[in-house]
């Protein structure tokens, strides 16, 4: 809505802008001086054409009434017997006689300045009905052909000029005139016009000009809007605002210079038709036109009686003749009036409403009327400023800006539309893989959970199929209750849902539906909290109607909080009982609050929930309360939490029955594995069938499966849903696999390090983190021959499966699945990561046993050297050779660990070695517990003291210093092997850790292949620290104890 200061501001300033344009254009156009006559005679003797080309003839002239004077070719004017009057011009024979019509001759005596003068003009205006002129005796011009009987005279209403030399002093104008047509004009009614030829042309020609240019814009915005109307959606509008501009450039016609007769030669009868349909077309049409663009407003419908009386208005004008219907001009006028003073009312009425681009129209109805007041008073004091354009102009570009902003504000919902219909087709595609991906899974539990009752045999597995068929059926339920809630939207929208309210407890309605979904906030540290008062008094509700909002409500809530408290709360008010649900969660901004009640809705948080269903929970939950006669409605802050709260009529006091109610109280929750009255929908209906199929009612995050042999397959699957997890489990037989079970993503990379494994089953959509982000992080880590990944899910698009192969997945298989591939599978990609990790002891065991020859022959130089000089050294060098080629070749290299004390011997073989072939150079301090109980990957010290010797303390002359210690941390041992030695360069550090081969380039174990190593089995790999000049550290983390607790079975 606009104000009406607001609204008084804006039509004030263009009222302000249209006059002062209008006085700027008065005073540049009046060229014409008023030059009075008296007695028939104008002086102008005085006369100086350059400084005032252009007179208006007015004042006194000579006057033979009932009679056309023809001068002589001298010039002579003899009137004879008949009577010379002196008559005022302008003037109308009406005011000077009492009738229009007649005959008579005007004449007018200019005395000119002596000396040549350059060509001169008389102007003549289009005079009723009939008229000619003569100059200094001669016949220059005429309108149509005057004379004394109506039956020889034509009519005319041109406007013409006459141009000529001025050969003489005295300049004689006559003019004859007759009129027997029009009733209301007769005579010389507007001003001769005198002047310089040069002047009068170029003051025609511009008034006549800006004439045709406006009647020229009116037929283009005609033309736009007649092609609109055919090339777009035919509004009404379009074709009436065409229509408009139609009479509007023929109105422009006929205006002052009157063109369509002078530039088309329209004879006089059609002239005055054109003329008077025009202004009837315009204004019949105006009132349809803003009846189309205003239909809140029920008065213009009485428009269409104007519009009746125009139309037989403008048949009686195309039947009747001239002289006839121009009797009629009081109705004309009327009808005229009644819609420009109208349309400003209702349009200044529509911009108070606020209608959209209202203002424009109002400014051009402003346009309009302020044109008619400067019309007439142009009329009335014969202002001489020829044709002004700019109100009608403003006029039709008012209304033209009032297309274009409607068009480019139709533009920009078109816009808002398109956006919208893609919004809504990309969630009608997500909702229809939403929908695949929730009724695959519950069969995909069906199918696999059969196979596996199929494929056992024998009575010891009697139990086992009794509990597989138990979790068959519950699987099924869920399928039903996701089917389920798409037909109950069905019949909400269709009506067909009848309510049987009846006196209810809502503290025992409550406690039921928190007992159906407690289990949704096992593993989450999300607190229920039933704070509904006992003295809350009965409600009347539909009981399986009630259980079924609170339930959408509260899954709702636990859904989408993390950690918290959902809560359940509720106090009288009034006649009504105020329930609120509210919770801690992740919350909502407004943009989704305001979408969260439309069907399919799950809010702009699904990405990060993967929240499960098909958006139809608070659908069906509003409707419910709706049908109860209260309202659901909600608030919400990001990152606070959200409340949503209902209300329910109370029910009378006398009709509650209590034991009735504390029965059904029971029966809801012994009955929770068949809610009939849960909301069929999504998870919420799986989370009450997995309520019912988990009696013991515990849901650790992480599950075992029994542990059995040790070399037993290790397979880690992580799913948001328990039930997928079980199905996985009986599908794959924990007598085949060691399988660890989790519901969440973090938790899941978080036992990658509890030790080996040989393959991750995950599912893609997770609460926590996506099984993408998983498969990204553990690809990070691992190698996908090292660690093989199963994505296995219900989304099949191709968008899809290309994504977990980019994530680093091995394998992308889309439920259901049959069980007979799906074993097919895990044992390929097991016995792949099995394979690999062999190959890579295989490798680190070869490794070590290519001894460098340089490395063999100087040692062997150094013994055959010592059998001359000491061979009680000899000796000791040739036992130190032995232990290290034993332990080069001990076939437990190929373990996947050893004993600290295994390795730390061979290192001091090592050493030994090193120090007899160098001497001083070779340093060694030994800080070293060998009594640890600590297990480390074999050839894990070793070579980083090789690397501390050759590339640190033997690439100085003077040697170093080697230091070999471990540190108690509690928990953990670190070792390290310290040397003074060169160092390394900082940019050195990283690439040590990337070689697959020794610094030197040579055969052995590699920085790289230990640092592999060790973060595969204790997740931490080499920690490097150098100096350039200052020496290395090279160290590593190893746990005192690897206990693997033995896995619990965990019944399915």
């Amino acid at each position: 809505m606009m104000k009406r200061r607001k609204i008084a501001a804006i039509v004030g300033l263009f009222l302000l802008a249209l006059i002062g344009l209008r006085l700027a254009w008065i005073g540049v156009q009046t060229t014409s001086a008023r030059a009075e006559a008296e007695d028939g005679l104008l002086d102008l003797r005085r006369w100086d054409p350059s400084s005032q080309p252009i007179f208006s003839l007015s004042g006194e002239w000579e006057y033979v009434p009932s009679r056309l004077v023809t001068p002589g070719p001298d010039g002579a004017f003899k009137a004879e017997e008949s009577p010379v009057e002196t008559v005022t011009v302008p003037g109308s024979w009406r005011q000077q006689t009492g009738s229009s019509f007649g005959f008579g001759t005007y004449r007018l005596r200019i005395l000119l300045p002596s000396g040549s003068l350059p060509e001169l003009t008389v102007r003549v205006p289009g005079i009723s009905a009939s008229s000619a002129l003569y100059v200094n005796g001669r016949l220059l011009g005429g309108s149509g052909r005057p004379a004394e009987r109506a039956s020889s005279y034509t009519p005319s209403v041109s406007s013409y000029s006459a141009t000529f030399a001025a050969d003489r002093d005295v300049l004689d104008i006559v003019l004859q005139t007759a009129n027997y047509d029009d009733r209301i004009m007769g005579g010389l009614s507007e001003p001769v016009k005198f002047g310089t030829a040069k002047a009068m042309n170029r003051a025609y020609w511009f008034s006549a000009g800006s004439q045709a240019a406006v009647c020229l814009l009116m037929l283009i915005h005609a033309l736009y809007a007649f092609v609109l109307y055919f090339i777009g959606n035919r509004q009404k509008a379009l074709l009436l605002f065409s229509l408009l501009g139609l009479f509007g450039a023929g109105v422009a016609l006929c205006d002052i210079d009157r063109i369509l007769s002078s530039w088309f030669g329209v004879d006089y009868e059609a002239f005055y038709k054109v003329f008077y349909l025009s202004y009837l077309g315009a204004a019949a049409l105006l009132l349809q036109y803003l009846r189309s663009l205003l239909p809140e407003f029920p008065a213009l419908r009485y428009a269409r009686w104007h519009f009746a009386a125009c139309v037989a208005f403008g048949l009686f004008v195309l039947a009747a003749p001239v002289k006839l219907f121009t009797y009629a001009d009081g109705l004309h006028t009327a009808l005229l009036v009644i819609p420009f003073l109208a349309a400003p009312v209702f349009l200044y009425r529509a911009a108070r409403r606020g209608v959209p681009d209202s203002i424009y129209l109002l400014l051009g109805a402003a346009a309009v009327l302020t044109n008619t007041v400067w019309g007439l008073l142009n009329y009335s004091l014969f202002l001489d400023i020829g044709y002004y354009p700019f109100d009608m102009l403003a006029f039709f570009v008012s209304f033209a800006l009032y297309w274009f902003k409607r068009y480019f504000r139709n533009a920009a919902e078109t816009v808002r539309l398109a956006e919208r219909l893609q919004a809504a087709d990309k969630r009608k595609d997500e909702f229809l893989v939403h929908t695949s991906h929730e009724l695959r899974n519950p069969l995909h539990g069906i199918l696999n959970m059969a196979q596996a009752v199929l494929d056992s045999g024998g009575r010891s597995d009697e139990e086992t199929n009794r509990e597989r068929l138990a979790l068959l059926v519950s699987v099924g339920k869920r399928m039903s209750f996701l089917l389920s809630d798409l037909i109950e939207l069905n019949r909400l929208r269709e009506n067909r849902l009848r309510l049987k309210p009846a006196p209810l407890l809502l503290q025992a309605e409550t406690a039921g539906v928190l007992d159906m979904v407690r289990f949704m906030s096992e593993g989450k540290p999300v607190r229920l909290e039933n704070r509904v008062p006992d003295s809350l008094p009965a409600v009347l509700a539909d009981e399986n109607r009630l259980v079924q909002i609170l339930f959408n409500l509260l899954h709702n809530a636990v859904k989408f909080t993390n950690e918290g408290v959902v809560s359940i709360e509720a106090h009288v008010e009034a006649d009504k009982v105020v329930v609120r649900v509210a919770d801690t969660g992740i919350g909502m901004d407004g943009k989704t609050l305001s979408r969260i009640f439309q069907p399919y809705e799950q809010g702009a948080n699904e990405e990060e929930t993967n929240a499960a269903g098909f958006g139809l929970g608070l659908t069906i939950g509003k409707r419910l309360v709706e049908l109860h006669g209260g309202e659901l409605t909600a608030d919400s802050t990001p990152g606070v939490g959200s409340v949503f709260r209902f209300t329910l009529p109370l029910a009378k006091a006398d009709g509650l029955d209590p034991a009735g109610s504390e029965a059904a109280a029971a029966k809801l929750v012994e009955e929770a594995d068949v809610p009939a009255s849960v909301p069929a929908g999504s998870v919420s209906a799986s989370a009450a069938a997995l309520n019912a199929a988990e009696a013991d009612g515990s849901m650790p995050g992480a599950s075992i499966s029994d542990s059995a042999e040790e070399d037993r397959p290790r397979i880690l699957a992580v799913d948001d849903d328990p039930v997928n997890l079980r199905i996985l489990t009986n599908v794959l037989g924990p007598d085949r696999y060691e399988i660890v079970t989790t519901t969440s993503g973090f938790e899941a990379l978080s036992l990658l390090n509890s030790g080996s494994w040989d393959l991750l089953v995950a599912d893609v959509m997770m609460p926590d983190i996506s099984g993408y982000e998983v498969a990204r992080t553990v690809r990070t880590i691992y190698s996908p021959s090292e660690l093989p990944i199963l994505l296995l899910t219900a989304r099949q698009r191709a968008e899809d499966i290309e994504a977990g192969f980019r994530a680093g997945a091995n394998d992308y298989v889309v439920k259901p699945v049959d069980a007979a591939e799906l074993r097919m599978r895990v044992k390929a990609l097991t016995d792949v990561a099995r394979a690999a990790r062999e190959q890579k002891r295989l490798e680190a065991a070869w490794l070590q046993a290519q001894i460098q020859p340089h490395f063999l022959f100087n040692t062997l130089n150094s013994i055959a050297a010592l059998g001359d000089e000491d061979t009680a050294r000899m000796r000791d060098l040739l036992v130190a050779f032995g232990d290290y080629l034993r332990a080069s070749f001990d076939s437990a290299n190929s373990d996947q660990l050893v004993p600290l004390r295994k390795e730390l011997d061979l290192v001091r073989a090592y050493l030994y070695i090193e120090k007899e072939r160098f001497g001083q150079r070779v340093r060694v301090e030994w800080e070293a517990d060998d009594h640890l109980q600590l297990r480390v990957p074999p050839l894990s010290v070793q070579p980083l003291v090789e690397n501390a010797v050759r590339h640190g303390l033997l690439r100085r002359s003077k040697g170093g210093t080697v230091r070999i210690r471990t540190e108690d941390l509690g928990d953990r041992v670190e070792i390290s092997v310290e040397d003074d030695g060169v160092g390394m360069e900082p940019g050195a550090l990283p690439q040590a850790l990337r070689r697959a081969k020794p610094l030197d380039g040579g055969s052995g174990i590699g920085l790289a292949n230990t640092n592999r190593r060790l973060k595969q089995q204790f997740g931490e790999g080499l920690l490097v620290r150098s100096r350039p000049g200052e020496g290395t550290v090279v160290s590593f983390v190893v746990p005192k104890e690897r206990l693997r607790e033995p896995a619990r079975p965990r019944r399915a």
